[in-house]
């Protein structure tokens, strides 16, 4: 059991890894940045932790520049006026949730492979995550835990608080049959699209791993909601699937403005070994 956990959570190390190896080299930090074809990509950090149970992946909703301490003093209408600016408003809209959304598809998908499915909720808000110290705080979590109890199925549900961001659409699935109380004040309608990420990165039929996992009686509900979302998602694919990379300024008009003419210019490092002739 504890090899199972380790194996997701060692997810979110492998990723800040790649973005390490692949960005942190060229002096990347947390930030937007544009690329030679008009596009942005934006480098954010992940954290996660495990205790008991449970599984918790975070990472910051604003960039530094607004972040704590560097915006403690900034009054909501100061932070709102420089939202405003179009050259480096972007700075005080909150950071693309898709890096957390793509390791959430991956862990789900991953937990299914190595037999133990997941079942989570996405809520945003302000909280106190400290890992060294074993320090997890704050209404985003009650929340979560609310409405990952709520729920019979494999995958994420998205609270209310979660879409007081942006959240493209490729990663959303309208779907309800798997609540206990249909009622519920802190769904938003969607779970986690996370078989289209399946369909992306797998070759073999989800259904068929759902349904081997299915040996217990009482847990029937569960694996049963999860191929009615799979078969939801199919409704989907002819217009998220495909091999052509979203666009961040065609999801989030923050990074689109006229004045943001920076480019980056495509470039190849060479490092040349001393023996090498």
């Amino acid at each position: 059991m504890l090899r199972k956990y380790v194996a997701l959570i060692d997810l979110v190390d492998a990723r800040n890894e790649h973005m390490r190896r692949v960005f942190g080299e060229m002096g990347f930090s947390e930030s937007a940045y544009w690329l030679s074809d008009g596009d942005a990509f934006v480098f954010s950090h992940l954290h996660g932790a495990y205790a008991s149970d449970s599984l918790l992946v975070w990472t910051h909703t604003d960039f530094p520049e607004a972040r704590y301490p560097a915006a403690l003093d900034l009054t909501p209408a100061e932070r709102e006026r420089r939202a405003s600016e179009p050259a480096g408003g972007w700075q005080y809209h909150p950071i693309p949730c898709d890096n957390l959304l793509d390791i959430c598809n991956e862990m789900i998908c991953h937990s299914l492979e190595i037999g133990l499915p997941l079942r989570g909720a996405l809520a945003l808000g302000e909280a106190v995550l400290n890992s060294e110290r074993g320090v997890y705080l704050g209404q985003p979590l009650i929340d979560a835990t609310r409405m990952e109890h709520s729920q019979r199925i494999i995958g994420a549900s998205f609270t209310r608080s979660f879409m007081n961001q942006i959240v493209p659409e490729r990663y959303l699935v309208p779907f309800d049959a798997h609540l206990k109380d249909v009622l519920n004040d802190l769904f938003q309608g969607s779970v986690l699209y996370w078989p289209r990420h399946w369909r992306a990165t797998r070759k073999t039929d989800v259904r068929e791993v759902v349904r081997a996992l299915n040996t217990l009686p009482s847990a029937t509900a569960y694996y049963d909601n999860t191929l009615r979302l799979v078969d939801a998602s199919e409704a989907r694919a002819g217009v998220f699937d495909g091999s052509e990379e979203p666009r961040i300024c065609g999801a989030y008009p923050q990074f689109s403005a006229p004045e943001l003419s920076l480019r980056a210019c495509a470039v190849r490092r060479i490092r040349v070994n001393e023996r090498e002739q």
